[in-house]
């Protein structure tokens, strides 16, 4: 609703908004079940957090690869950071960021589940597009803002009636 409700043209030539629409159906699909299935894997085979992090990252690692060698581009990758040892570091910073803010997604996960995730995650995206509309001089639709407190109102509802709802634990404790 917020991207169909306001304007979506690109500046630049080449772009197409159906295939940007298509791209982002499918992040947020991927998106969304991929809490849902780390909190599976939480509570069904006790995984750790560590365990889900090194093979999500062991996963990636062996998908780029793949993709460097099938468009032959390993070996000009592997030059280029040869050549620039500042890269490198940059890119070993960036992973090592990346892993720390994993930690912290994982052990929200494992304590809170995938629903207080999401709301988390979603707040943090209201929050950029707000600041992305501001800082940049961007005008916001009426209907865009609809769709955003559409989007947060049943997330939140959502959240705040798991909080609410007893657990099965303390259901079986009454007489």
């Amino acid at each position: 609703m917020f991207l169909v409700s306001g304007p979506t043209e690109a500046k630049t030539a080449g772009s197409s908004t159906a295939s940007g629409l298509l791209f982002m159906l499918g992040f947020l699909g991927f998106d969304g079940l991929t809490s849902v299935v780390e909190e599976k894997l939480f509570k069904e085979y006790q995984t750790s957090k560590w365990n889900q992090i090194l093979y999500v990252n062991a996963l990636s690692a062996v998908t780029s690869t793949c993709g460097l060698v099938s468009m032959g581009g390993l070996f000009p990758s592997l030059a280029f950071a040869a050549e620039h040892p500042a890269f490198v570091t940059d890119a070993s910073m960036l992973s090592a960021s990346a892993v720390a803010g994993q930690y912290f997604i994982y052990s929200q996960i494992r304590e809170f589940g995938a629903l207080i995730f999401a709301l988390t995650m979603n707040i943090r995206q209201v929050v950029s597009i707000c600041l992305s509309y501001t800082t940049y001089n961007h005008s916001i639709t009426p209907m865009q803002m609809v769709g955003i407190f559409m989007i947060f109102g049943a997330l939140f509802g959502k959240s705040y009636a798991s909080l609410t709802k007893p657990s099965k634990k303390d259901e079986e404790k009454k007489p």
